[in-house]
């Protein structure tokens, strides 16, 4: 199973994350998610890290994914589960910008998306609603 991370835009303000890695000394990946919302400057985030009940709209694709896989947060993933989870990552792809960071490993690397990546793709229009994760 590959790696992966991506971040995904909300709205102008307000990202989510959904990570598959290696963290540290791990011996396997886990997977997580977390949202974010920028101050205005977008020099730094005023709320954010496991706030997806508070920044994802209701009824939301962003916030039905979170809600679908909310209990894997943190543990390894089968690989069933990594596969509804790849077709899920999917359908928000059609429905968010996005800035995606796949690789066999990220040990060794940096442990998240380049937050400079992450206020240039909060810059961007957002995409118009659409798609659904069932």
């Amino acid at each position: 199973m590959k790696e992966f991370m991506y971040c995904f835009q909300i709205s102008k303000l307000i990202t989510f994350e959904v990570n598959f890695y290696t963290l540290g000394t791990n011996s396997a990946p886990y997977f997580s998610t977390s949202a974010n919302e920028f101050c205005r400057s977008k020099l730094d985030y005023i709320r954010g890290g496991q706030a997806q009940r508070d920044l994802l709209p209701k009824f939301s694709p962003a916030r039905r994914f979170f809600e679908k896989w909310d209990h894997c947060h943190l543990h390894d993933l089968t690989p069933a589960e990594y596969e509804e989870i790849a077709a899920d990552i999917e359908e928000l792809k059609t429905r968010y910008n996005y800035i995606e960071d796949i690789r066999d490993t990220f040990r060794g690397s940096r442990s998240s998306i380049p937050f400079y990546d992450i206020v240039k793709l909060s810059k961007m229009e957002p995409k118009k609603k659409g798609g659904r994760i069932v």
